[in-house]
Order: C-alpha cells, then structure tokens, then sequence
C-alpha cells in the first residue's frame, strides 16, 4: 500500500536538505521535475516491513529505480523509521545528487570518474567518461580497513572495467551507481 507518512518523510528529507519540492497525493516531485519519489509498505510478519521506494528520473527514461529496506521493530512506526533510516543514509543522497542539480554541503554522495581509452572503439566515442555517484555501501565496502567483505575491493575494479568496455555513452543508471557522461569527443 502506499504510504502517506513515507512521502511526507521525503517531502520533509528533501526540504531540509534545501531542494523545492511538492508533495502531491500519491508521490513528492522535485520542483525542478527532475526527480518523483513514490513508496509503498509491505507488512511482512509482526516484527518487520518491507519499504519500497520508486525513484523516477527523466535520465532513466521510464524505468524507475526500485530500493527496497526491511525494518525491524516492536512497533510499526519503529519498523518504518528504521526502514527510512536506511534509505537516507543509502540511496537518497546518491539520486539526489546524481540525478537532480543538488550538491550537498558535506558531499554524501562519493564521485568518481571512470573512463574508456581505447582505440578499438569504432561506434561509441573512443574516450568516454562517467560521472560516478556511489553510496555508503559501495564506498564503504571499498575501503581496505572494511570488514564487509575482503573481495568487495577486486569486485569492484572489476565493475568499473566491465562498466567502462561495455556501457554506451549515455546517461545509465545502476542501483547505487549513476554514471553521467561528461564532455564531448570530436
């Protein structure tokens, strides 16, 4: 079901993080019309829930990214909040910096640039860049004192070598990665 208290929460995230937006009947809108954000709940047993975020953004055409968080609680509003927690400290600074005009003050979202060089490229432009906005898991999974998983770094060299030789230039978009292509090759 769709929830009221979750799009009022957005509403009021994106508000103090000074961006204009509306909070319409089922969704919250960027003034800008350059982000939509709907939510849905999932009860799923005494204890816990399952929140459903739907981010949709002109650079990913019509498909929306879909979030999901557990929470867990003695309380449903317990269960929410937690939820909601994860999803601020997640992906919500990724796609607002990443999809939306919004810079926050204390960078929360991590940049990167991943390049292709390569002289075998006859279609695409031989020397495209992405713009990389990653978050809290992926930057702190890539950490050498993380204790998430040992391999996470390797892994994710891997990505951006699979991401750069085999993504077009283009605006894409991955869970937790949004790539933006910068400059013009002549």
């Amino acid at each position: 079901m769709a929830s009221d208290k979750v799009l009022d929460m957005i509403h009021g995230a994106l508000i103090a993080h000074g961006i204009d937006a509306v909070r319409r009947d089922r969704d919250v809108m960027l003034q800008s019309k350059q982000l939509r954000f709907e939510a849905e709940v999932f009860e799923t047993s005494s204890d816990r829930l399952v929140l459903e975020i739907y981010i949709f953004s002109p650079l990913l055409d019509v498909q929306p990214v879909i979030e999901s968080f557990a929470g867990f609680g003695d309380t449903r509003e317990q269960e929410l909040n937690q939820a909601f927690e994860k999803f601020l400290r997640g992906v919500f600074h990724v796609a607002i910096e990443g999809l939306a005009d919004h810079v926050c003050e204390n960078m929360q979202a991590e940049i990167e640039l991943w390049q292709r060089s390569s002289a075998s490229w006859k279609i695409w432009r031989k020397d495209a860049r992405w713009k990389i906005y990653s978050g809290p898991v992926i930057s702190q999974a890539t950490t050498e004192l993380c204790s998430l998983t040992p391999g996470y770094p390797a892994f994710y060299a891997k990505l951006e070598k699979l991401f750069t030789a085999s993504v077009p230039p283009r605006k894409p978009f991955c869970p937790d990665l949004s790539g933006r292509l910068e400059g013009h090759a002549d």
